[in-house]
């Protein structure tokens, strides 16, 4: 179980953030599908906290609960619920026609089976869930 693990936002750690995810993700999973699935979304999730949340510090918990692995990314920045603002996209576009942005929230609410946020004690909480049993399969 990863808890709180405490990184300044910085996206020279993001080789050591996705690490220590990944380490954490085949304690549970053995597929290398599934375990690159997850740290792709957990890659777009920090990347999107350490360019837009002006945040210092990021924390990240990452838990297995009822045969489902269960992933938290904490921020002390401003408060953003990308759940509220998920922009259309269009995936058959071709990559030229496509506007900018969405494409990580799509991807990693397609991915994962449950997505939340909340904004709790002045820091932004997003937790991200998926079922081991779809995973492990």
């Amino acid at each position: 179980m990863l808890k709180n693990l405490e990184y300044p936002a910085e996206r020279k750690l993001l080789p050591q953030m996705l690490a220590s995810i990944t380490d954490e993700i085949k304690n549970y999973i053995s597929d290398d599908k599934w375990i690159n699935r997850l740290k792709v979304c957990s890659e777009e999730i920090l990347v999107n906290i350490i360019d837009y949340s002006n945040s210092a510090k990021l924390y990240i918990s990452c838990e297995c609960l009822n045969d489902e692995l269960r992933f938290e990314f904490v921020d002390v920045g401003t408060p953003y619920n990308p759940l509220e603002e998920k922009p259309a996209v269009d995936i058959d576009a071709e990559f030229d026609e496509r506007g900018i942005g969405g494409l990580g929230i799509f991807l990693y609410t397609t991915i994962m089976d449950k997505i939340e946020y909340k904004f709790e004690d002045g820091k932004n909480h997003l937790i991200a869930i998926k079922n081991l049993s779809e995973a492990v399969n």
